[in-house]
């Protein structure tokens, strides 16, 4: 269990890099144009590496962060419990979303072209 959480950490930082590589060079690129050069090659830049320092030090954090640890074991102990379903019962809840969807999608749209009509006929549009 104590590997998925870890893991679980290495994953939140990837993500926080990604996302805020993303959020420093659209502020770079906003704000500062010629801040954001090219460090090692085109495609990793100083956004890039602020980005993955971020991540880094968040799953630095998370690790050596005993609460969140704890936390951590609990939901997966939790995750454990949880009775998952089979695939027969997976295909027919997907199945019944699949169909209501349409069908509450072709009443909301019938809903919608009556009053659309309603509305010209109404003003005259």
């Amino acid at each position: 269990m104590e590997k998925i959480v870890r893991m679980s950490y290495v994953i939140a930082g990837v993500l926080v890099w990604i996302v805020l590589a993303s959020f420093f060079g659209f502020m770079f690129e906003w704000l500062i144009p010629n801040l954001d050069k090219n460090i090692i090659g085109a495609q990793f830049t100083v956004s890039d590496l602020m980005g993955l320092l971020c991540g880094g030090v968040l799953a630095v954090w998370l690790w050596r962060n005993e609460l969140v640890f704890k936390y951590g074991m609990e939901i997966v102990a939790e995750l454990r419990n949880v009775t998952w379903p089979k695939w027969p019962e997976t295909r027919t809840s997907t199945i019944v979303v699949i169909v209501t969807t349409v069908v509450v999608s072709l009443v909301l749209g019938f809903f919608d072209f009556v009053v659309g009509a309603i509305t010209k006929a109404i003003y005259g549009l």
